[in-house]
């Protein structure tokens, strides 16, 4: 392989490595996860790193109140109240169904995967619009998909846990 070709590689493979998200794996940090406070239930939001998903960071509403920024290859959860919430992220484009509504009960935990629809509003069509009611300008569309606890809990282990 020529020089030039094979130090281009390397600087690639090292630009690309600096773009992970901070902090340690889930499955490695997962027993020093606090237990739900009593009286409260959890909402665990994770994005998984595939290789054609957006890496376009999105925010995420419980409510139309923004809760935290869903990266790729990330997980971070908020203790709430018991209730109603309806969990929604800024999306570019309008897909079917795209938000969740779940209620929970004290103790609950719920799990939240934020997927990207890459193609499905091409740039330029269409309005904005996302959890809390403004548009944005030429992004991916989003959705949100309740887990199962087993499923939710493996697609984890390996995202980077950002905590508070």
């Amino acid at each position: 392989m020529p020089r030039t070709l094979k130090g281009a590689l390397i600087a690639l493979m090292l630009g690309l490595s600096s773009c992970a998200p901070p902090g340690a794996p889930y499955g490695s940090v997962a027993a020093t996860v606090p237990a739900v406070p009593a009286g409260s239930a959890r909402i665990y939001f994770y994005r998984e790193l595939e290789i054609y998903d957006s890496t376009t960071p999105t925010e995420a509403y419980l409510n139309g109140a923004p809760v935290g920024l869903t990266e790729t290859g990330t997980v971070f959860y908020r203790d709430v109240a018991p209730g109603q919430y309806t969990i929604s992220v800024r999306s570019y484009g309008i897909f079917p169904y795209q938000f969740k509504t779940v209620v929970l009960r004290p103790g609950e935990i719920a799990y939240a995967r934020i997927e990207s629809l890459r193609s499905w509003v091409p740039c330029g069509g269409g309005g904005g619009r996302d959890g809390g009611g403004s548009t944005s300008g030429c992004e991916n569309t989003f959705v949100v998909v309740m887990i199962d606890p087993q499923l939710a809990v493996g697609d984890m282990r390996d995202l980077r846990f950002i905590s508070g």
